[in-house]
Parts: C-alpha cells; sequence; structure tokens
C-alpha cells in the first residue's frame, strides 16, 4: 500500500475509501463467528432476492398453452450449460493472464456462487462476493477487480457483435444507413481495453485509492482470443433460446440467426439497466420485442418469460454442481473452500 501522508499529507477521502476496502472481510478471518454471521447473512439476502425475483417472472406468465417437446427442451438447456461453462472458464482464463492462478474447480465455484447475487439490485454484491472468495485462494483484489472489468467489457463487445447481426438484417431498418452505427461499439470497447489505455485507467483509479497499481494487464492477442470465446458463448444460449423456443412453438429453421441474436440484445440492454437485479423486466421486454420480430407478439413474450425462469433453473443447477466440485477438490488438496 502506498504512503498516502507522504509530505505530511494527510488521506484522502478516496485513499481512505481504499483503505476501508482492502481492509474488509479480512477482519473475519480473525472472528470466525462474524465470519458466519456475514456469509449468512449474503446467503439468505441473496435467496431473498432470487426467490423474488422467480415469483415476479412467475406471475408475468402470460396465459399461454405450455406444451413443451423435450428433445428441443434438452437442447435449450445444453446451449445454456454450455454458456455458464464458457464463461466460467473465460474468467479463469482472464485471471490467469493478469498473473494469478487458479485451479478449475474452485474458479468455476467462485465464478458460479458469485453470480447468484447478480439478483440483488446493482450488482454490487455480486463484484464483493467474487473479489472475497477469490482472495481466499491467493487472487489479489485489484487483479480481481480488473478480471471483472475485463469480463464485463468482453462480454458486452461479443454480444454487441452478435447482435449487430439482427440490428443490421432487421426488415424495418434496411433502410437506414445508422443501423451500421452499432458495429462502432466494439472497435471502442476493444479500445478501452488494450493494455496502454487499461493500465492508464485501472492505474489512475487504483493511485486515487492509494493502491499499488495493476501487476499485468491482457495483451492485445489475449483480448481478441477471449472476445472470440465470448462470441461462441452468445451463439450457445442463442441456439438454447432457440431451442426452447422451438419446444413451445414452430419456429423456422431461417429465423435461427433472429432468434439466436435476441439473448444478445437483451443482455445490452440489461447492462444500461445495471440497477435492476440481473435486468429484471428489462431483458425480458427486450428479449421478447427482438422474438417479435419472426414470431407472433404473445408467442415471443410467453418465450421471453418462460426461457428467463428456465435459464434460471439451469443456473441454479449449474451452480450447485460447480460449488459442490470446487469443495471436493478443496477437501482433496487440503486447502480452504471458497
Amino acid at each position: 500500500m502506498r504512503n498516502a501522508g507522504e509530505g505530511g499529507r494527510g488521506p484522502t477521502m478516496l485513499e481512505r475509501a481504499g483503505t476501508a476496502a482492502a481492509d474488509a472481510g479480512r477482519g473475519e478471518t480473525r472472528r470466525p463467528r462474524l465470519r458466519m454471521v456475514v456469509r449468512w447473512g449474503f446467503v439468505v439476502l441473496i435467496l431473498g432476492f432470487l426467490v423474488g425475483f422467480v415469483v415476479t417472472q412467475w406471475d408475468q406468465l402470460p396465459s399461454f398453452d405450455w406444451r413443451f417437446r423435450p428433445g428441443w427442451l434438452a437442447l435449450a438447456a445444453a446451449g445454456v450449460v454450455l454458456f455458464y461453462a464458457i464463461h466460467a472458464e473465460a474468467w479463469r482464463a482472464i485471471v490467469r493472464g493478469l498473473g494469478a492462478d487458479l485451479d478449475g474447480a474452485p474458479a468455476r465455484a467462485v465464478w458460479g456462487k458469485s453470480i447468484l447475487a447478480r439478483y440483488v439490485p446493482t450488482n454490487a454484491l455480486m463484484v464483493v462476493g467474487r473479489v472475497l472468495m477469490a482472495e481466499r485462494l491467493g487472487v489479489g483484489r485489484r487483479i480481481c477487480l480488473a478480471s471483472l472489468v475485463y469480463e464485463l467489457g468482453l462480454a458486452l463487445s461479443a454480444a454487441i457483435v452478435v447482435a449487430a447481426y439482427f440490428v443490421i438484417t432487421m426488415p424495418a431498418l434496411e433502410d437506414q444507413p445508422a443501423r451500421y452505427a452499432v458495429l462502432a461499439v466494439v472497435p471502442l470497447a476493444l479500445a478501452v481495453l488494450h493494455p496502454r489505455v487499461f493500465r492508464r485507467g485501472a492505474d489512475f483509479a487504483l493511485a486515487k485509492l492509494g493502491r499499488e497499481p495493476l501487476p499485468a494487464v491482457l495483451s492485445p492477442a489475449r483480448v481478441a482470443t477471449l472476445l472470440i470465446v465470448y462470441i461462441v458463448s452468445w451463439i450457445a444460449v442463442g441456439t438454447g433460446v432457440f431451442g426452447f423456443a422451438s419446444a413451445l412453438h414452430p419456429v423456422a429453421a431461417e429465423d435461427f440467426p433472429y432468434v439466436a441474436a435476441a439473448q444478445a440484445v437483451g443482455f445490452g440492454v440489461a447492462v444500461v439497466t445495471f440497477v435492476s437485479p440481473s435486468g429484471l423486466g428489462t431483458r425480458d421486454a427486450a428479449l421478447a420485442a427482438a422474438l417479435a420480430a419472426v414470431l407472433p407478439l404473445a408467442v415471443a413474450t410467453a418465450i421471453a418469460v418462460g426461457f428467463r425462469l428456465f435459464q434460471t433453473a439451469v443456473e441454479l443447477a449449474f451452480v450447485g454442481v460447480v460449488a459442490w466440485a470446487g469443495r471436493e477438490r478443496s477437501a482433496q488438496t487440503g486447502a480452504r473452500p471458497a
């Protein structure tokens, strides 16, 4: 930590905030009872918002003839699981590129358990949870915070690439040259993630908080590779949406690109409205609007809300599996579980 009081100058408000953030959670290791109370408090808070989220979504389900074709539903589940698996491994690759190393199972457990905190408004608890759990595995807080910025930037850039197809090929916009402007967002995002730009911005923010600079940043080649990985993940979950839609209602094969890109469109809207728990309402509305380009509005709405509940169920199952695997791995190695 930098000496904020050099030259007779007292620590600034930001430096005091940085010190408080750096010390947060460390007192728990010396006070097991406090650690247990805090941990269970987080669990209860997340479960409360998760239950509220499910109830809200359930109440929004439209009156519909809910008959599913199992084969398509299996494809939907596979697409969603692959999406989460790719994102978990991509985050681990980001952390590795920043100079830290994580064993596979514990890393997936940290990533999986932290995403459940997205159901709490503002997503701040997800960041705090990821940082604290990763720290128990030896990942510094600066590195973990940087990894979260990279993760969001890459996931959003990849979503825009996939969603761009939807925007550019929409019949309603075919006479609007401005529709190609969506492609400008990707190079802008990648420019922010360029090593020179990202390091300057990150080190400036860390300095204001009285913290040391980042030990490493991702190379342009690694950023480009990860962008491709995230694009594949959006295609995977888009395939899941197509499978879910086809399980509920006939969907033409030529409409696959529109349906698959709809989830990326919804994610982009959810990022803009990050204060809502896991994009509650906004993502579903955007997904329904995107699906309505090729499906009747009533069907599109049913698919959007139904898929969100389906995705949540698959997510909980995925998190349960990776959390169990992470604990088993920690038991084998004698390491402290995250």
